[in-house]
């Protein structure tokens, strides 16, 4: 019953913390939208989301596996570790 309660809590933090963000999160992703680039040349969305993470506390590893537009970003240290994947290129002739 206590890692329930654990894993609550860590909800409640996060969903607190998005909340908190929703305001910058949401001009993000405009902005995002609003200049499609195509995979693996998402510069400007790289420098943006780099930007946003590091102004936010985040360490940046940038140029993962030698694509220049993969990143990784640090946030802490210890348990629990949270990987998020986000994919935000741009599909030729969806109309993005």
């Amino acid at each position: 019953m206590g890692e329930n309660l654990n894993v609550e809590k860590l909800k409640a933090s996060v969903t607190g913390e998005i909340d908190a963000q929703r305001h910058q999160l949401s001009e993000l992703s405009l902005k995002i939208h609003a200049n499609p680039e195509l995979g693996f040349h998402e510069v400007k969305a790289t420098a943006w989301l780099t930007q946003y993470l590091e102004e936010n506390g985040f360490s940046i590893e940038r140029s993962i596996c030698e694509l220049p537009t993969a990143f990784r970003a640090n946030y802490g240290q210890g348990k629990p570790i949270i990987a998020i994947l986000a994919e935000y290129d741009a599909l030729p002739g969806l109309g993005h």
